[in-house]
């Protein structure tokens, strides 16, 4: 489905970002991921490689603006242009034992680091990849949002810095893709719901407990399952939806 396409994507080494990673290459597409972690960074990208497509890791901190625009070029230069953007990278803190910050207990320099993560990011590498997808007339920014973005709870606290942060990429999404529409470009969230990833297992008991009673699918989904989704609305099938945000919850949103 996306054969020839070139594709970047954001916090590719675990979790979401790196089962789309996979799934782009398995769909053709060449691809560049970027991360902190830079021994993961090589073992994924060795995985990518043995899909047989172009495939390069980057070190990058996706809350720099610098390093976001750096990498965005440098992930241009190698790909020969850039048609797919999924910004996944995010972070979550947790108290101790797993549950959920309320509010009054989050530091300061913790809900700056999750905006600038799970937020500002988005527009760093949305603003320094837009331009020549503009210019080609064409281009798919794909951007990781969450149930709670919509709900603005998770049955008890969510991490207000967490959920702002993914509110937030439901407004951008919609702001960018009104924009960019003219250009032949189109721009949509997913929004997750509980997905078994490392994330989600550093979660509290409690928590995963309550949420597998209350999905009515009875499950928590997979990565590739969410993978599978970014494919569609990366692919062309999806080349009339934009500012869209797509649930992913197993009927949780319900």
């Amino acid at each position: 489905m996306l054969e020839k396409k070139r594709a970047l994507v954001t916090g590719g080494t675990r979790g979401i970002g790196k089962a789309v990673a996979l799934a782009f290459a398995k769909n053709k597409a060449d691809v560049v991921i970027c991360g902190t972690n830079e021994e993961k960074l090589k073992a994924s990208e060795a995985e990518l490689l043995d899909l047989g497509v172009r495939a390069k890791a980057f070190v990058c901190d996706v809350a720099d603006p610098a390093q976001a625009e750096q990498t965005v070029r440098a992930a241009a230069e190698f790909l020969g242009g850039i048609d797919i953007l999924a910004n996944i990278a995010g972070i979550s803190p947790k108290a101790e034992g797993g549950m959920k910050l309320p509010f009054y207990d989050i530091t300061v320099e913790q809900w700056q680091r999750v905006i600038d993560v799970n937020l500002n990011s988005m527009f760093y590498f949305s603003k320094a990849a837009a331009k020549g997808m503009m210019e080609q007339k064409y281009g798919r920014i794909l951007n990781m949002s969450s149930v709670v973005g919509l709900t603005s709870s998770e049955h008890g606290p969510a991490s207000a810095c967490y959920t702002v942060s993914k509110t937030g990429v439901v407004g951008l999404t919609r702001a960018l893709a009104y924009e960019l529409a003219p250009f032949g470009v189109t721009v949509n969230a997913v929004a997750a719901g509980r997905i078994e990833t490392e994330m989600s297992a550093a979660n509290n008991q409690y928590y995963n407990d309550l949420h597998h009673k209350l999905i009515p699918m009875k499950r928590f989904g997979t990565v590739e399952e969410v993978a599978d989704l970014f494919v569609f609305l990366a692919s062309e099938k999806s080349a009339y939806i934009t500012g869209d945000t797509v649930n992913i919850t197993g009927g949780w949103y319900l």
